[in-house]
């Protein structure tokens, strides 16, 4: 039983190696597609890659980012090689497993649960750490040090994706989904993850501008559910900025617990929820073989050159 994680990069230059240093801790294959950096990234995978077999550099390749066209052509390219009962991941470069993932399983989930989602711990950019910046305290060359010990202002939130799942060799993830169809009885407990979105006034100016570039394109802006209220659509990076005095702020050391916020939201009411146990031990498995396998051409969609050139150019300091 191997446990693999699925995870699309961009210009995550200042966190991508301490993001694959930590999913070497649990991991047996990490499945890297890199859609399209500008920065470092792909680099350090590629260097990683040959230091590290477990890391599996897919491929470079520009493309707009779709979470529902990218993800489910990591999967379907990565599924080579994975084995019936493997455990998957939909992973991203900015979250750090606070509990291992093989040991979530093997701790937190009851035999018959075979997909869980994730309980984020958003740790944010605050005021105060922007003064430090601005004054020099806190520079670029603090990329080097642990993102837990320079971020440690979190707020919990209640909003969960599903992130975890058993693989079966006749299940599906088609290009209009953002996980695999029916992947599973759903676990009662949550995966937690500490998100480290907004980690440095630069990194934080390079997200905002790439993903308002992005959303603008035409051809990608029309992929996207509700794009004129997206917050991808943000361009200021100082939005982003949480005020170190909010009340809501919790702070996290490397040497206390998180608190369990036991949200269950994501859960079917009882009597539903005996009749999905029953659907995905009796049923699921017999409708797999009718899904139709992933399309040839049901991969992300290639940034044009001249686009790639104009987004490279906006890139720019």
């Amino acid at each position: 039983m191997a446990f693999h994680a699925l995870l699309p990069v961009r210009d995550e230059g200042d966190i991508i190696r301490q993001s694959l240093q930590h999913f070497l801790t649990w991991a047996d294959q990490i499945h890297v597609f890199d859609t399209g950096s500008t920065d470092d990234t792909w680099d350090i995978v590629r260097q990683m890659a040959g230091e590290h077999r477990q890391i599996r550099a897919i491929e470079r390749r520009p493309v707009y980012f779709n979470d529902t066209k990218v993800r489910s052509h990591v999967f379907n390219v990565a599924r080579a090689t994975m084995e019936q009962g493997d455990w998957v991941l939909r992973c991203d470069a900015d979250e750090f497993h606070h509990v291992p993932p093989p040991q979530f399983v093997s701790r937190h989930m009851k035999p018959g649960e075979a997909s869980a989602y994730h309980q984020y711990y958003d740790f944010q950019f605050t005021s105060t750490d922007l003064e430090a910046w601005e004054k020099g305290v806190e520079t670029v060359a603090d990329r080097t040090r642990p993102i837990e010990q320079r971020r440690t202002r979190y707020t919990i939130s209640q909003y969960a994706e599903p992130r975890l799942f058993r693989y079966r060799s006749a299940m599906q993830w088609p290009p209009h989904a953002s996980f695999p169809i029916n992947a599973g009885f759903l676990a009662r407990n949550r995966l937690p993850i500490r998100h480290y979105p907004n980690r440095d006034p630069e990194q934080m100016r390079r997200r905002c501008l790439l993903r308002s570039l992005m959303l603008a394109e035409p051809r990608s802006r029309q992929t996207w559910v509700d794009a004129e209220n997206h917050h991808w659509g943000e361009p200021d990076w100082r939005s982003f900025v949480r005020d170190a005095s909010d009340p809501a702020l919790l702070t996290w050391d490397m040497n206390s617990e998180l608190p369990d916020p036991q949200h269950r939201n994501h859960l079917a009411p009882p009597a539903k929820r005996a009749v999905q146990w029953l659907a995905h031990r009796f049923v699921v498995p017999w409708l797999d073989r009718f899904r139709p396998a992933f399309p040839a051409d049901g991969g992300p969609d290639p940034i044009p050159e001249t686009e790639q050139v104009r987004i490279a150019a906006a890139m720019k300091p």
